[in-house]
């Protein structure tokens, strides 16, 4: 006998699809989406701390390339400043200091306070000349009393101090005899004195 069933087709309990899968459809797709979420969070996370670690990467090297930079410039300030010093220790080398000069001509003059030696002073100093040539130091100069040989002992004295290592030349003695009767004694030994100098600076070498 036919029979004909006249529900609707989700009605129909004959066409319905089980319970169980149903349930084993939708716990597959429920599994489905939480792997493709997890790889999802596992692939871009792994992708942006690579993308973090690029950009800290490149951040350092930035920073390395400045300071290479900078430690290249201070290099290149090094030789320069090495040089700059050097010139100027071969230009104070070469300088004459003459405040050292006038220090050693009092000690001179003074000889410690004794006068048994010489009692000298000078009627003038003038400096003339050119450091890269020669310098002459002119000092008409007095000694007290009329013993030659108190002339002489300043002479010697002149001749033994520091500076007479830079000496080319130094005038002979001569002198002529004067009165001062506000002097006491009153006569005194006049005598012209000059130094002349070596050349402080040292000519440079010619290239080839």
């Amino acid at each position: 006998m036919i029979k004909i069933n006249l529900l609707p087709a989700d009605l129909r309990r004959g066409n319905r699809l089980p319970p169980r899968v149903l349930a084993a459809a939708f716990g597959t797709a429920l599994i489905i989406s939480a792997a493709v979420g997890w790889f999802g969070l596992t692939y871009f996370g792994t992708l942006a701390d690579a993308e973090q670690q690029l950009v800290d990467v490149t951040a350092q090297l930035n920073s390395r390339g400045t300071k290479v930079k900078y430690h290249d410039q201070l290099a290149a300030n090094r030789k320069d400043y090495a040089l700059r010093v050097a010139t100027i220790q071969d230009i104070g080398h070469s300088r004459r200091v003459w405040s050292q000069f006038m220090d050693d001509l009092i000690d001179v003059v003074n000889n410690s306070g004794a006068t048994e030696r010489h009692l000298a002073w000078f009627d003038s100093i003038n400096v003339k000349g050119d450091p890269k040539k020669s310098v002459s130091v002119t000092l008409p100069s007095n000694v007290q009393g009329e013993d030659k040989s108190l002339m002489a002992n300043f002479h010697e004295d002149l001749e033994a101090a520091p500076f007479a290592k830079d000496l080319s030349k130094k005038t002979d003695p001569t002198f002529r005899l004067e009165e001062d009767d506000s002097r006491i004694p009153s006569a005194y030994l006049k005598f012209p004195m000059a130094l002349q100098f070596k050349p402080s600076v040292k000519p440079k070498a010619k290239r080839k």
